[in-house]
C-alpha cells in the first residue's frame, strides 16, 4: 500500500486507500496561463492575466517575488534556476533575476502579436518564443537581439515552443495541427510531424531528446520519435476534452485537460493515477513537474495555483516496483481535490458544445462561468449578458 500526503499534511480517513489531496499555494486575481518549476524543487512561477508573474514557495505558500508584466501569458525558468523570462499580450519578453527579484532586461518587443510560449536553451544563452501570428524567434538572452531573422512557421498560430535537451533543436506546435522541429542555430526546418486532427496546444521533449510528446484540441496525446519522424506508439486518448498542457520529467509525464490532469509512466505509457481534480467550474491552463518528481503543479482559469505531492507514486517507479503493466499498487492511491469552499454565492457553470467551421476548429467544447455579470470565456472571447452568449475566436 502506498502512503501519500499533501504539502500541508492533509491525510485520508478512508479505509483501504490513501489520498493525495490538492493543495492551494496561491491565487491570481485573474486567469493564470502558465506555470513553470524551479530546479530547486521548492518553487514554481506563474504568469497571469492580472499582469503579474509570481514566484511561489511550495511549503510556506508565500510569494517570493511578484513582477509586473502586462497581460503575462508565458513563463520559463532557466536551467540553472537563476533567471526567469516572461512573455505576454504586449508582444514583449522581460527578464528577471530569480534570486534578487530584480528586473534584468526588457521589455523586448520582438513579436507583432501576443506571445504564447517561451523556452530557455539548456545553456541559458538563448530564449525561444512563439506567437499568435505563427512566428518563432530565438534571441540572445543577454541582449534580446534575435540570432537570425524571425521564422514564419506557417502554422497559422504557434501555440507552443520547447528547446531540445541538447539545445540543437526547437519544437513548435501550431494551429495547423502540426509539430515542427527547427534547427535552433540556423533556423532551418528539420521535420514536420503530422497526425493530430486539430490544433496542437502543447509540446514537450523527453529528457533524452529522442521523443517529443504533443497534446491537442483533438483530445489526444501523441508521442513522436525524432529519428523516425513519426509516432512511435498508438495515440493516447484518455481525456474527453482538449489537451491544454503537457509536462515531462525523467520517468513520468502529465497531461492536463479542463478540470483534471493524469499522470503517466513515460516508459510504458500506462496511466499511473488520477484524475488529479481541480476546483469546480475551473480549467487547467498549465501544469509542471518538479525535477525530483515529487510535486505536480497546475495553474487554472480562475487564477489558482495548485500542487499535489506525488512522491509516493513516483518513488515506486524509482525503486522499480511499478514495472508491472497492471500497476496494481499505484492504483490503490486515490487522487482527489479538496472540497470547494471558495466558490462565491450565485456562481454557476454551463457547458456548451459547439461545432465551428472557421479556422479549422470543430467540435469545440466551451465551459462558461458567470457570476451576476459578464465573465471572460476560456478559449475564446465572450460575454454572458442577459442570458445570451456571444463569442469570437481571437484567442485561437
Amino acid at each position: 500500500m502506498l502512503a501519500a500526503a499533501s504539502h500541508d499534511g492533509a491525510s485520508s480517513n478512508s479505509p483501504g486507500k490513501e489520498h493525495i489531496h490538492r493543495n492551494t499555494i496561491g491565487s491570481h486575481e485573474r486567469r493564470a496561463w502558465c506555470v513553470a518549476p524551479f530546479p530547486d524543487n521548492e518553487r514554481v512561477v506563474s504568469a497571469s492575466d492580472d499582469d503579474t508573474v509570481v514566484v511561489w514557495k511550495f511549503r510556506t505558500k508565500e510569494k517570493e517575488h511578484c513582477w509586473s508584466h502586462k497581460g503575462a501569458t508565458a513563463v520559463s525558468v532557466s536551467h540553472d534556476g537563476k533567471k526567469v523570462v516572461s512573455g505576454g499580450r504586449d508582444c514583449a519578453l522581460q527578464l528577471w533575476d530569480a534570486e534578487s527579484g530584480k528586473h534584468l532586461a526588457g521589455p523586448w518587443k520582438l513579436h507583432k502579436q501576443r506571445i504564447w510560449s517561451v523556452s530557455w536553451s539548456p545553456d541559458g544563452n538563448h530564449i525561444a518564443s512563439c506567437s499568435a501570428n505563427s512566428t518563432l524567434i530565438i534571441c540572445n538572452a543577454d541582449s534580446g537581439e534575435p540570432i537570425f531573422e524571425p521564422i514564419p512557421t506557417e502554422q497559422t498560430a504557434a501555440h507552443a515552443v520547447a528547446y531540445s535537451p541538447n539545445g540543437e533543436s526547437v519544437a513548435t506546435g501550431g494551429q495547423d495541427f502540426t509539430i515542427k522541429i527547427w534547427d535552433a542555430r540556423k533556423g532551418h526546418i528539420q521535420a514536420t510531424l503530422c497526425g493530430h486532427t486539430m490544433a496542437v496546444s502543447s509540446v514537450a521533449w523527453t529528457k533524452d531528446g529522442n521523443q517529443v510528446i504533443s497534446g491537442s484540441v483533438d483530445h489526444t496525446v501523441r508521442i513522436w520519435g525524432i529519428a523516425e519522424r513519426k509516432e512511435v506508439c498508438p495515440e493516447i486518448r484518455a481525456h474527453s476534452h482538449a489537451i491544454n498542457y503537457i509536462a515531462v520529467s525523467a520517468h513520468v509525464f502529465v497531461t492536463a485537460s479542463v478540470d483534471h490532469a493524469y499522470l503517466w509512466h513515460l516508459k510504458t505509457r500506462q496511466r499511473l493515477s488520477g484524475p488529479f481534480e481541480l476546483s469546480k467550474c475551473d480549467e487547467a491552463n498549465g501544469v509542471a513537474l518538479s525535477d525530483d518528481e515529487n510535486t505536480l503543479a497546475a495553474c487554472t482559469e480562475r487564477g489558482k495555483v495548485y500542487t499535489w505531492n506525488i512522491g509516493k507514486i513516483t518513488s515506486a517507479i524509482h525503486r522499480g516496483d511499478a514495472e508491472d503493466s497492471k500497476f496494481s499498487d499505484i492504483d490503490d492511491v486515490d487522487v482527489t481535490g479538496l472540497p470547494d469552499q471558495d466558490l462565491p454565492p450565485g456562481f454557476f457553470s454551463v457547458c456548451v458544445h459547439l461545432s465551428i467551421s472557421y479556422n479549422c476548429i470543430t467540435n469545440l467544447s466551451i465551459r462558461i462561468w458567470a457570476q451576476m455579470g459578464p465573465e471572460r470565456l476560456p478559449h475564446g472571447h465572450g460575454m454572458v449578458t442577459g442570458g445570451q452568449v456571444s463569442l469570437c475566436g481571437n484567442d485561437w
